[in-house]
């Protein structure tokens, strides 16, 4: 019975067309969905390994608790932003 639907549908190439676009686009949208996420928690795992670095150098120099958490606490956290110019106004992503 699949054989008979493919069988029918392929003989009009604007709908086999269409279905191979169709099917590209889901794929390469899955992709880009998954590449986002990976990203993101590799991004959250390397500033959290940055961070401890970081407390660890503070340590070996000998700085007290309370310095350290001075100086954790005055670091901003960053996040990367782009902007764009779009017109004629700016349209500015990330925070």
């Amino acid at each position: 019975m699949l054989a008979q639907i493919i069988e029918s549908l392929s003989q009009d190439s604007g709908i086999m067309l269409g279905a191979v676009l169709g099917t590209i686009a889901m794929v390469a949208g899955t992709a880009i969905c998954v590449t986002a996420i990976i990203s993101e928690a590799w991004r959250k795992v390397r500033q959290t390994e940055d961070n401890n670095a970081l407390k660890q150098s503070m340590l070996d120099r000998g700085m007290s608790a309370e310095e350290i958490a001075q100086v954790v606490r005055a670091a901003p956290e960053k996040r990367a932003t782009f902007s764009f110019n779009a017109g004629r106004r700016g349209v500015q992503c990330g925070t």
